[in-house]
């Protein structure tokens, strides 16, 4: 009755490639949709007769400089809070 025969297993995995490959198509397609949208909104928010001067670079968003800590040689954003050492240079 439960008994486990090569078209059984072969199936089972054949399923489950096509439900992971689903997954995956529909991902992509879920982000390719908000990128087109980002893309979109960004261009309407831009005055023409300033061109692409002011647009960001994409993929630049978000990134931060990073500095080296005196005390402790770790990296770490400016503007940082303090660590919780006494001689910590950062401030907050």
């Amino acid at each position: 009755m439960f008994g486990f025969s090569l078209f059984k297993i072969i199936f089972t995995i054949v399923i489950v490639i096509v439900v992971w490959n689903g997954f995956k198509y529909f991902t992509r397609m879920q982000d390719q949709r908000a990128d087109r949208s980002r893309m979109k909104s960004q261009g309407k928010g831009r005055n023409k007769a300033s061109g692409n001067a002011s647009a960001p670079q994409p993929g630049t968003e978000g990134i931060e400089d990073m500095v080296e800590c005196k005390v402790c040689n770790a990296y770490v954003t400016r503007g940082a809070k303090s660590c919780g050492r006494d001689d910590c240079p950062f401030m907050g």
